[in-house]
């Protein structure tokens, strides 16, 4: 049985991975994953436009199973929070899809 920690670093690279084959956006993981203050999240993204987003990656056996739930068969899943900002669950590929685009612009 392999332990959370490998199974979390797996998954980063996996993402890092899976965000630098969109076109246009690079991934990488963050120095120590979220254990200096400095770098608190586990993966930095960036988009066409060169703006740096940064992503918590969690894996989980079973996913999110309120999330996937309550997304059904919809593309994204959007909650917000009592005084909370929106946000957005969606699977990476449409994700992909949906910013494919901006890559294109930016040609």
């Amino acid at each position: 049985m392999k332990s959370p920690k490998s199974k979390g670093m797996k998954f980063e690279r996996k993402l890092a991975k899976l965000f630098s084959a969109i076109p246009g956006w690079t991934g990488r993981r963050q120095p120590g994953s979220g254990i200096y203050d400095h770098f608190p999240h586990d993966l930095q993204i960036t988009d066409p436009l060169d703006r740096p987003w940064i992503v918590e990656a969690k894996k989980w056996q079973h996913g999110w199973r309120t999330g996937d739930k309550a997304k059904g068969t919809a593309n994204m899943l959007v909650i917000e929070r009592d005084f909370g900002e929106p946000c957005i669950y969606m699977s990476l590929a449409d994700f992909a899809v949906l910013v494919a685009p901006l890559a294109e612009v930016e040609k």
